[in-house]
């Protein structure tokens, strides 16, 4: 079986692109419906464009084309459709890739803002807990013992104490003031006036406790856990998502540490 498509042009195999285009062209105005008084001009112009597309763009070079061959018009359309579609897709997928990466910059440029305002505290509440602490002579007002609320009960989980100008939270059952007390003396912090211990007497005797909650005793970790986070924001971490995902933990844990910080 011989080429049809080079017959329909009147080609012989090792024909050249430009003999392919000189012959199209010469064809194409014989067989052109609005010119040509051929009954059949329309479906022999059809053949034509078929022709010189598969020979140009879809078939083997012409100085190596093949005796015989399978070529289906529609399926070549479906394939350039489908390429068409992929290189969209992924010129899609780039373009929203490059606005996720701009809106995260812009998100870490605002962050630094706040990153300043989060150290910042941090530093104030490490030179704060690292200073003298100041006595102040209290009068204690009252004492409630705390329980928190579970399911089907209630656990008895710290006392309460009030004083004239604080408020403590001490271990269930380690001051008892049943018998009465003599003085009391509330040990705070210079900056932000924070309770860290009390010494209480008792029957003439003097004990001092520390404070169970606080943002410098158990919470007090979260001190150090802010500035580890900046450390490798600023200097560990390169890639925009491992950088938002950083930011975000640090703001939750600046978060909490309010929390904290406005009650106890």
């Amino acid at each position: 079986m011989k080429n049809k498509y080079l017959e329909l042009l009147g080609l012989s195999p090792g024909a050249s692109k430009r003999e392919i285009k000189s012959a199209y062209r010469k064809l194409s105005k014989v067989y052109h419906p609005d010119i040509s008084k051929d009954q059949n001009a329309k479906e022999k112009f059809i053949e034509i464009n078929e022709a010189y597309k598969f020979l140009m763009d879809v078939g083997p070079k012409p100085n190596n084309e093949p005796i015989t061959y399978s070529y289906d018009p529609y399926a070549y359309e479906y394939d350039r459709w489908r390429r068409r579609a992929r290189e969209y897709a992924q010129k899609k997928a780039r373009e929203e890739i490059r606005l996720q990466n701009e809106l995260i910059k812009k998100i870490l440029r605002g962050f630094k803002v706040a990153a300043f305002i989060i150290v910042s505290f941090n530093v104030l509440l490490t030179i704060d807990y690292l200073l003298p602490k100041t006595a102040f002579d209290q009068e204690i007002l009252g004492m409630a013992n705390i329980y928190e609320q579970l399911r089907y009960s209630a656990n008895y989980r710290y006392d309460e104490i009030y004083f004239e100008d604080f408020t403590m939270r001490f271990d269930k059952g380690q001051i008892n003031l049943k018998n009465g007390y003599e003085e009391a003396t509330v040990l705070a912090t210079k900056i932000f006036r924070k309770p860290v211990s009390a010494t209480i007497t008792i029957s003439g005797i003097a004990r001092s406790y520390d404070q169970v909650y606080s943002v410098y005793a158990v919470f007090g970790y979260i001190i150090p856990a802010i500035f580890f986070v900046v450390i490798f924001y600023q200097f560990i971490l390169k890639t925009l998502d491992h950088r938002l995902t950083l930011a975000i933990t640090m703001i939750v844990l600046f978060l909490i540490q309010l929390v904290i910080f406005s009650l106890f």
